[in-house]
């Protein structure tokens, strides 16, 4: 038995434990250890890093004199992406192949950095001013020392209120802790722990809440231009929490907040995991494929095989593992959607990367490709799923091969142009093309194929 089709059974084997439907949908993008590289090649993102700072002398965040604390996180991210450890809890169906990395990559590209202190505090305390907020005091009652205002708002009032605040009065301004509330004749009282001191019924009245902008798209507007060809990531700060926390909303920008510096590999676990979100991951708490534990145990604990995964979008101590259909996820969604391709160095032209074809191929996924390709003489490779060719590629068919294009689009995605296609002897000798007619190759398009050698700007 050839080493191909034993493989192929071991795959038979494992799949059983997969639902059909989401391992149909993602089979061809799963990166196995013996994949070739030239059909599922790394997939490199380029990241910007933004770190706002609160002011030039307090800038409670990195400085520029520390950077390599952000390389160093980098690093770590990296390792947690490529280097896998077995999953610690498994599927209720039973084993699942192990992808010992995943072959999805960050590039540090550029690290800027800005001061303010608005954008620096995603998350603080501020006065509730709006749904009819602040409300006009209308009455006070020293002796029950309470506050009445007009109207039946207990359900605006909890007894966990950071506080409550009276502005605007003749003597009572300031800020009170909530006791309890109470309803009677259309006014809503409130009784304060600490003392009133005017009977005056004037001024007005609001509460103090908490401010969380943290998964706000304010900074990558503003310091990106709502940029989509890297993926941003800003480290940010806190007035209110202590604790490092973050938010991976978009696959454009991701914030981080209240980092630790002294914590810095907890630090890389909370990036990782932020950054998941950012590929398209959900939490396993809620499965999102099939080959996921059915529970997960959610808190900063150690990972076991009974109820805690070590899953990177789990909340663990120990986020090192991603499943096949999820790493499978990643791959297809930054191989088909042609404006998260333009976040990662596929249009960086390398012939390094240049994809042979020795032996008949079909091509059913779709692929980037950061070299050439040559159809290898005698050869045929089909092409029935998309390819994005980097800048300046080119697409070599040698003598008696064929290059055919069924149903597919071949084109950059980046803006540029590449090299579209070349009939010639050999890879070796572009310049010479066959003499005879009959053993020139072929490039055939057919069912709607396209072969664009002008980019399509990702429409």
């Amino acid at each position: 038995m050839t080493s191909n089709a034993l493989m192929v059974l071991v795959l038979l084997f494992h799949v059983v434990s997969f639902g059909q439907a989401d391992y149909e949908n993602l089979k061809d993008y799963i990166p196995f250890e013996n994949t070739s590289l030239e059909t599922h090649p790394f997939i490199t993102i380029k990241v910007h890093v933004h770190v706002i700072q609160q002011s030039e002398n307090n800038p409670q965040n990195i400085t520029k004199d520390n950077k390599e604390y952000i390389e160093k996180q980098f690093d770590w991210i990296n390792r947690m992406y490529s280097t896998f450890s077995n999953p610690t809890l498994l599927p209720e169906s039973g084993e699942v192949p192990f992808v010992p990395d995943s072959r999805i990559r960050f590039r540090l590209d550029t690290i800027q950095f800005h001061v303010d202190p608005v954008d620096w505090d995603r998350i603080r305390t501020v006065l509730h001013m709006s749904g009819g907020a602040p409300w006009e005091i209308d009455t006070i009652d020293l002796t029950r020392n309470e506050i009445g205002i007009k109207g039946n708002l207990l359900n605006r009032f909890t007894p966990n209120l950071d506080s409550i605040t009276i502005i605007k009065s003749s003597g009572n301004n300031g800020v009170y802790s909530l006791m309890s509330k109470r309803q009677k004749g259309g006014v809503t009282f409130l009784k304060i722990k600490e003392d009133l001191i005017s009977q005056v019924g004037d001024g007005s009245l609001t509460f103090f809440k908490k401010h969380d902008v943290n998964c706000s798209q304010d900074i990558w507007r503003k310091y990106t231009n709502s940029d989509k060809n890297a993926l941003h990531v800003f480290y940010t700060g806190s007035s209110r929490v202590k604790t490092s926390f973050g938010c991976g909303p978009s696959p454009f920008f991701l914030n981080v907040s209240n980092i630790d510096q002294k914590q810095g590999y907890a630090v890389a676990l909370l990036s990782g995991h932020e950054l998941g979100h950012c590929l398209g991951l959900r939490h396993t708490n809620y499965p999102q494929f099939s080959d996921l534990p059915k529970k997960d145990q959610f808190g900063w604990i150690d990972c076991n095989s009974s109820n805690t995964s070590n899953n990177i979008m789990g909340y663990n101590k120990c986020r090192r593992y991603l499943s096949p259909l999820q790493v499978a996820h990643i791959h297809k969604r930054y191989t088909t959607d042609t404006v998260l391709i333009k976040t990662t160095i596929a249009n960086e032209y390398d012939t390094a990367y240049t994809i042979e074809v020795w032996d008949d191929a079909d091509w059913n996924k779709a692929m980037m490709v950061k070299g050439d390709i040559v159809v290898r003489k005698r050869t045929a490779l089909t092409i029935n799923s998309n390819v994005s060719m980097a800048s300046g590629a080119t697409i070599y068919i040698e003598k008696k091969a064929k290059l055919i294009i069924d149903g597919a689009t071949v084109t950059n995605h980046f803006g540029d142009n590449w090299g579209g296609v070349v009939i010639c002897k050999s890879y070796e000798r572009k310049m010479k093309s066959p003499k005879k007619k009959e053993k020139q190759g072929k490039l055939i398009v057919k069912n709607g194929g396209k072969l664009s050698m002008y980019s399509l700007n990702g429409d």
